[in-house]
């Protein structure tokens, strides 16, 4: 017998009371119902006009003493300190690791230093995208990133440790396709999410969850299955608030595991690594259990304070992953456990702001979004920083906006662009943002006025 597809759950149907001003999205009391487990809601959902971009936030005003800039700057100041620690600490790690190869460290990180460059203009262009834009761009961007996925099965592809998931550009170097995959995948959930809300179906809706398990599937195929973990948590914080029945969620979270256990015991060197995680004291210091060892002395060593900048005794050839896995464990030796919650305190800011603008949109697709880009960004730190400390066996992930890697520092930047954007049109925040120039100068004039003219 055919088996349908999941479906969310079905809503309330919606008012239509002729002196109803502000009509609830249908299909949108399921969504609602789920981020009341957050955080308490006021006032309705409502209807904005399509040609409308500030419609996200129309159904909510301004409550009382309360910010609306908040989110938009929060976020971007943790974004630019996280960035600024993870230049800081590459170039910590090349300085040492290139330099033993005969390389030019300052060549090296000066190419880093266009990827980063790239991707803040990346950010702030976004940032200034209307929000109208966003679900045109999820499935042109989808298309092409699993485009460039197939590329690795091609002779273009790369190999690395035994994971089929970057391809060779000329004059760049290796790319990892999945990365920008990422991106795509939150936005074409956020609308596949809104489609659902407002009570679409047809084969356009069903064609956009092959094409997302198909993305999935794909990078599965290149055998990276850290990305995968990470592109099952962006579906999932899609869904979760989107309103999927816990009986689907059951059953999807069981045929992940079941097929995490399969992968897992039919590679040799992820079941060595769980069974070194299991059994630490009976790990090979000199094999597996050899990367996780030395990262856990480099946090240990650098105390309160730790050791200062560029200090790292680690870094010096005995972890061979220092300025991408294991980026944290340097960063704990240099900067001790104050640098490290600090980098713990500023991933937390930018969940609390995913959160924030959860709670102030009113449009599905702005709120799947968020929680799909929140969960990929702030899951990812969590697991990279877990993996280090020992609480998970080691998975091969970067620490956002800290590790080396030029695709993935680009496009969790993008990333952050599509969440400021969305900060931008909060209740009062366009509004707010407009003045701060003429704020600004007003204020700059007081403090150092013109000079008198002859």
């Amino acid at each position: 017998m055919p088996v349908s597809p999941p479906r969310l759950r079905p809503a309330a149907a919606p008012s239509t009371s002729a002196g109803h001003v502000g009509q609830d999205l249908p299909g949108s009391e399921g969504l609602r119902s789920r981020l009341r487990r957050w955080r308490p809601w006021s006032g309705s959902w409502r209807r904005s006009r399509p040609d409308d971009d500030r419609g996200a936030a129309g159904g909510r005003g301004r409550r009382g003493g309360e910010q609306a800039t908040l989110t938009y700057y929060a976020l971007l100041l943790s974004t630019l300190v996280l960035l600024t620690l993870g230049l800081v600490m590459v170039f910590s790690v090349q300085s040492v690791t290139v330099a033993a190869t005969g390389g030019n460290p300052y060549t090296d990180f000066a190419k880093y230093l266009v990827f980063a460059v790239v991707g803040v203009v990346g950010m702030l262009a976004l940032s200034r995208v209307p929000l109208s834009w966003f679900p045109r761009l999820a499935w042109v961007m989808l298309v092409l990133t699993m485009g460039m996925q197939l590329l690795v099965f091609s002779p273009v592809g790369v190999n690395v440790y035994g994971n089929r998931n970057w391809i060779q550009v000329p004059g760049i170097g290796t790319a990892q396709p999945s990365e920008p995959m990422k991106l795509a995948l939150a936005l074409a959930l956020g609308t596949l999410v809104a489609w659902y809300a407002q009570g679409r179906r047809g084969r356009a809706v069903m064609a956009g969850w092959v094409m997302v398990a198909l993305a999935v599937l794909s990078v599965m195929a290149g055998q990276d299955l850290g990305t995968v973990i990470v592109l099952v948590l962006i579906v999932a914080g899609a869904l979760w608030v989107g309103g999927l029945a816990r009986r689907w969620f059951a059953a999807l979270g069981c045929l992940g595991l079941l097929l995490f256990m399969t992968a897992s015991l039919l590679s040799v060197s992820r079941r060595a690594r769980i069974l070194a995680w299991l059994r630490p004291d009976g790990a090979d210091p000199t094999g597996v259990g050899y990367q996780p060892r030395h990262g856990q002395w480099a946090l240990g060593t650098g105390g309160w304070f730790g050791v200062g900048p560029g200090s790292s005794r680690q870094k010096w050839g005995y972890l061979t992953q220092a300025d991408s896995d294991y980026v944290f464990a340097v960063l704990g030796e240099e900067f001790g456990l104050l640098g490290t919650l600090t980098v713990i305190a500023l991933f937390a800011v930018i969940g609390g702001c995913c959160l924030r603008t959860m709670r102030r949109h009113t449009d599905p697709c702005v709120v799947a979004t968020a929680s799909a880009i929140g969960a990929w960004v702030v899951g990812q730190a969590l697991i990279n920083m877990m993996v280090v400390t020992g609480i998970l066996p080691v998975l091969g992930l970067p620490l956002p906006l800290v590790s080396r890697g030029g695709t993935a520092l680009v496009s969790v930047l993008l990333a952050m662009g599509v969440l400021l954007a969305f900060a931008r049109h909060e209740p009062g925040a366009q509004e707010a943002l407009r003045s701060s120039p003429g704020a600004l100068r007003r204020t700059l004039s007081v403090i150092v006025p013109r000079r008198n003219r002859a």
